[in-house]
């Protein structure tokens, strides 16, 4: 037998439990030039184009990223469906005989313009290309059959003429759409994202897509939530066709195209704005990059639309031309994030943050979804030191004992209160469990969330102190 003495055993309780923090983290799928075989992970926007090239979930991810020091996981598809390019305009001000033609795959959609700088024929002339405002250097045009490749578009122009070859001054446009991946491609790659069960807070859907896809996030979005990943989507609704109206163009998503969707977990941006891209290209775009962006930078209680951190930097016009507040709240009543401008304020902003939700939800704002969110993932993982413990049963059958079980549980709850996200927060553990044959805790958590100032309604009239006396 050993010597008396004084032994001491130390208990780890985990009364330091916590989670990984998937604050303001997400995940995006979309098509790229160059596909992944996984998941990449990005947290500076310099690195994005050596990784996957140009395209849609490229823009999406420098737009977020020009906004946000984040981190972004993301899966870059090929896409099955190809980007389509329009004739050639050659300006109707042209005094030479050449013409262009434009052949190959495009990567992304580009509006295109090619200036002649000097007159000439083949290896004598030169041009120089505009891609979404961007211009590039002065070349010579090419001899022999006229090709020149536009690197890194997926574009081929080749140049021909007559005797008289192209004059300085003459301008040749054209445009082209990006390629798009189908629902399966999209949804195969979210299933790889889930998957992998990265902290994340969202998933973006990189390019335009429509109410079936939207629908079938809905439903990814409950299977995530029945595994214990607590996410949302974000996706982006179409631009306005060339022959629409836009009367006609806000009816269809607001009528047909809108869907039948009613989800919590969903949300889709109708928003588009003329765009500065950090490397200098000006173009019109989906406003989800940006969107992402807004929401990566703030804390999960601040809505996108709060106006006391600005405006949307990168925005320097609302697209379509002419859309108007009576346009941008029928978008809104439908479900959709848009953006506006405020009178009194100059930029763009964000009009809110909803949710593809039923009216009246609790979670028909996306800070509404982000600080639940949050809340359910940190107070499970600060209950999972006591599955499958033990539990003293009272006279009536009902668990005891159970205080340090509540006080850990309402820990994440009393941090979110301290930061301001809730207003508050608790557990309650019901009497009369029959823990003895169901094995089963039942509890009751209730939050209070913030208010939010959306409207503020002032009363001001003159006062005469005289006539108050």
């Amino acid at each position: 037998m050993a010597l008396p003495n004084i032994n001491t055993t130390i208990k780890d309780g985990a009364m330091g439990v916590a989670g990984a923090d998937a604050t303001g983290i997400f995940a995006a799928v979309g098509v790229s030039a160059i596909p992944s075989t996984g998941i990449i992970t990005f947290t500076d926007k310099d690195d994005v184009d050596g990784k996957i090239g140009d395209g849609p979930l490229r823009d999406l991810i420098v737009s977020t990223l020009s906004i946000a020091k984040t981190t972004v996981y993301a899966i870059a598809v090929e896409g099955s469906i190809a980007g389509t390019i329009s004739g050639v305009t050659a300006h109707s001000s042209n005094k030479g005989e050449g013409k262009i033609a434009v052949t190959g795959s495009p990567r992304n959609e580009y509006s295109v313009r090619v200036d002649i700088i000097s007159s000439g024929k083949l290896n004598e002339g030169t041009f120089r290309v505009t891609i979404d405002g961007l211009s590039g250097k002065t070349i010579t045009i090419p001899d022999g059959e006229g090709k020149y490749e536009i690197a890194g578009t997926g574009l081929m122009l080749q140049f021909s003429h007559t005797d008289k070859g192209f004059e300085a001054g003459d301008i040749f446009t054209f445009a082209t759409t990006s390629p798009q991946a189908t629902n399966g491609e999209i949804l195969k790659a979210i299933d790889t994202i889930i998957d992998a069960k990265k902290a994340i807070e969202w998933i973006a859907v990189a390019g335009v897509s429509n109410a079936a896809l939207w629908a079938a996030l809905a439903t990814a979005a409950k299977g995530a939530e029945s595994i214990y990943q607590y996410i949302f989507f974000v996706a982006q609704a179409r631009y306005k066709k060339k022959d629409e109206s836009l009367d006609e163009y806000v009816n269809a998503l607001t009528g047909a195209e809108r869907g039948v969707t009613s989800s919590t977990r969903l949300q889709v941006v109708a928003g588009w704005i003329e765009e500065a891209d950090s490397n200098g290209q000006v173009d019109t775009r989906g406003a989800i990059g940006v969107y992402c962006g807004m929401l990566a930078s703030r804390k999960v209680h601040e809505g996108p639309d709060a106006v006391k951190f600005g405006s949307i930097t990168a925005a320097t016009a609302i697209k379509p031309e002419g859309l108007n507040d009576g346009h941008i709240e029928a978008l809104k009543n439908a479900g959709y994030v848009t953006v506006r401008q405020i009178i009194g304020l100059t930029g763009i902003y964000i009009t809110s943050g909803q949710m593809m939700s039923e009216q009246g939800s609790d979670y028909d704002l996306v800070e509404r979804r982000r600080v639940m969110d949050k809340a359910c993932r940190e107070i499970r993982v600060a209950q999972l030191p006591f599955l499958n413990d033990t539990v003293k049963v009272g006279a009536d059958g009902s668990p005891e004992g159970l205080e340090m079980f509540v006080a850990q549980g309402e820990a994440p709850l009393r941090t979110m209160k301290t930061n301001e996200q809730i207003s508050d927060g608790y557990i309650i553990i019901p009497k009369g469990q029959n823990i003895l044959s169901t094995k089963t805790l039942r509890t009751k958590i209730r939050i209070v969330p913030l208010g939010k100032l959306s409207y503020i309604e002032n009363e001001i009239a003159y006062h005469n102190p005289a006539l108050a006396q």
